[in-house]
């Protein structure tokens, strides 16, 4: 495996060819929960392009961001209101009736809002990744790893998984928010006009939220908010426990999707970013049997082992930054420096994999993987009420 960054923008190890997207219709309804009766209503799609144009379709899917004050969830259109949904959440659709959406709650429940209760963002449609692409379009949908009892890995110093991983996804949402120019030698990033800002950038859970954005999200809520934004590149962003060697380099992992074209290169992408981010930093590394841009296989089904990779329709990844359980490791993600690092190394991958035909670095073959790849499951997740006052 070639992890030298010099001739970054040369092909280094391409991935099996990645099958067809599936449709996102059907991804929704498979993350559906338990308000699932919603599948008697059918979503329609703009026609096929004709030499007579027709009138285009109305966008049925798209984002509810849900505002101040918090927003009803009612059974059905114009039946009963039954909970009021806390402020600064995101509530992604996937079928519009008239001034009703359905939505997926992060509890993997489908329920109905008013479109006049809260702010809606239509589902993105732009052109596949390369050069040419214009980024103050983009939309990029950024997924910090865990929240609530779903605490993800605890450093023996008692740091939090889950408070890093959104603490880094939200410093790659404020590189996103403004123009930025690149020194891709060295990667260091300052203000100036030679990357734009992007167009949309979605947290499936950030500050605004509840708990200062510590709450529980379920796996189907995660893609299924990818797959209503229309993502051009959706990012799980974790950090790893428990290694299995010593090595000379940073341990760190990113898990591409098998079902979606581009996700191993943008894993490369981003993992060759995090060699270069992570290079003026010491620490006694750790890593797995495997270091790079990976993919595991359920050998019974041939699907994604990782459910949140299974059900998106887009170039996704999860990334596993390096190791928290680690005590060196640990000292290094309590620091800011250490988390711009990383921060910086998902932009710069995120820029190159819309922007670029480069290919990254680190890429292995998807390799079969025999634990249980598990459900979409909300057994006992709690919806986040809007206080009363």
């Amino acid at each position: 495996m070639d992890l030298q960054l010099a001739g970054r923008g040369r092909p280094i190890l391409i991935a099996l060819s990645a099958v067809s997207a599936i449709a996102l219709f059907a991804i929704a309804v498979s993350a559906l929960g338990v308000r699932s009766a919603a599948a008697e209503y059918v979503t329609t799609f703009p026609p096929a392009q004709t030499q007579q144009p027709e009138p285009e379709a109305s966008v049925d899917a798209g984002i509810a961001f849900v505002p101040d004050g918090g927003a009803q969830l009612w059974d059905g259109p114009d039946r009963d209101a039954y909970f009021t949904i806390h402020e600064g959440v995101v509530l992604p659709y996937m079928h519009r009736q008239g001034d009703w959406l359905l939505v997926t709650t992060m509890c993997n429940e489908t329920s109905w809002v008013n479109a006049a209760d809260v702010e809606t963002q239509e589902q993105a449609n732009n052109p596949a990744p390369g050069p040419g692409f214009d980024l103050s379009e983009a939309m990029i949908v950024l997924d910090p790893g865990h929240g609530d009892r779903d605490w993800g890995g605890v450093g023996p110093g008692g740091l939090s998984e889950k408070a890093v991983n959104l603490d880094i996804a939200e410093r790659v949402r404020e590189l996103m928010s403004v123009s930025q120019s690149v020194d891709w030698d060295t990667g260091a990033i300052t203000p100036g006009d030679e990357v734009p800002a992007f167009g949309s950038v979605i947290l499936t859970r950030d500050r605004n939220g509840p708990n200062e954005g510590d709450f529980e999200l379920g796996l189907g809520y995660r893609s299924t908010v990818a797959n209503a934004a229309g993502a051009d590149a959706f990012v799980s962003i974790h950090n790893n426990t428990v290694p299995r060697f010593n090595t000379d380099i940073p341990g760190s992992e990113v898990y591409y999707a098998i079902g979606a074209e581009g996700s191993d290169r943008l894993a490369g992408l981003i993992y060759q970013e995090l060699l270069l981010s992570f290079s003026s930093f010491h620490a006694d590394w750790t890593g797995g049997e495997l270091l790079g841009a990976r993919a595991r296989i359920d050998p019974d089904t041939g699907d994604d082992y990782y459910g949140i990779l299974r059900r998106a329709t887009m170039p996704s990844v999860i990334v596993e930054g390096v190791y928290i359980s680690e005590p060196e490791e640990e000292a290094l993600l309590a620091t800011p420096e250490f988390r711009q690092a990383y921060a910086d190394a998902v932009y710069r991958g995120i820029v190159r994999f819309l922007s670029s035909d480069d290919n990254g670095a680190g890429v292995n073959d998807p390799e079969l993987f025999p634990l249980d790849a598990g459900t979409v499951s909300g057994n006992g997740c709690d919806l986040p009420a809007q206080p009363s006052e």
